[in-house]
């Protein structure tokens, strides 16, 4: 039945959600692409790491881009339905709430990640471009790839939640936004703050911690919401 669910839903997806889950990445990258453009021999002097210094700076933007999609995909995914009044009719067929929350959901969550694989895949060809050679560090470029997207786990239950029990998106765009921008500027913060977590505490080689952290409080945020929506109408 899961199955049948998931097909209408992927049929429903706009081009534009998709557009975002692309973007994001390339974006991250092209930052760097440009950044390391223009300084390239001040960039390269900075550390006889280059691979990983590179990982490291795109990093950097990793985190607070990664929540912002999170936001859009979403809250774009969400309001499809809210956009034709068809919530309704979608929780009146003949099959579990929890059904249709659960497909929405898997299917958010392999954006993701497929952003995250674009993202590694970006990483790597910058890299070969730039000329760094051999020595590509596999295990640290996913670690900075997916365990910021694990730390960032909470924030998709918790934005999925807000776009499908509001019609009025102003107000998912809005806490993921500002959760965005928040993240970028953590640095300071307790490392129990979930907003810190995807930034691994700045430091990707010992980022499994707070990978665990967002896996788990993602857990709790997972059932959480899926409890909720599916003992309440969808205003």
């Amino acid at each position: 039945m899961i199955l049948n669910i998931l097909r209408t839903d992927l049929l429903k997806v706009k081009k534009a959600i998709w557009l975002i889950v692309i973007l994001g990445p390339v974006g991250v990258v092209a930052m760097q692409a440009a950044n390391y453009a223009m300084r390239f021999d001040y960039l390269i002097s900075q550390s006889s790491d280059k691979w990983n210094f590179l990982i490291k700076n795109i990093h950097n933007f990793w985190p607070s881009a990664l929540v912002l999609g999170i936001t859009l995909i979403t809250s774009l995914f969400a309001s499809i339905e809210h956009q034709t009044n068809s919530w309704k009719k979608i929780l009146s067929l003949p099959v579990k709430k929890i059904h249709i929350y659960h497909s929405k959901l898997i299917i958010i969550i392999c954006m993701l990640i497929v952003s995250a694989l674009i993202l590694f895949g970006g990483t790597f060809l910058l890299g070969v471009f730039l000329g760094f050679g051999g020595g590509f560090p596999l295990y640290s470029t996913f670690k900075m790839s997916f365990y910021t997207l694990f730390a960032a786990t909470p924030f998709i239950f918790l934005q999925f939640w807000l776009s499908v029990n509001y019609a009025n998106q102003g107000i998912a765009l809005t806490l993921g936004i500002a959760s965005s921008v928040f993240t970028m500027y953590s640095y300071g913060l307790p490392n129990w703050f979930p907003w810190r977590w995807p930034l691994l505490s700045e430091n990707i080689d010992r980022g499994m911690i707070f990978a665990l952290y967002g896996l788990g409080l993602g857990l709790l945020l997972c059932i959480s919401c899926l409890f909720y929506l599916s003992r309440k109408d969808v205003n």
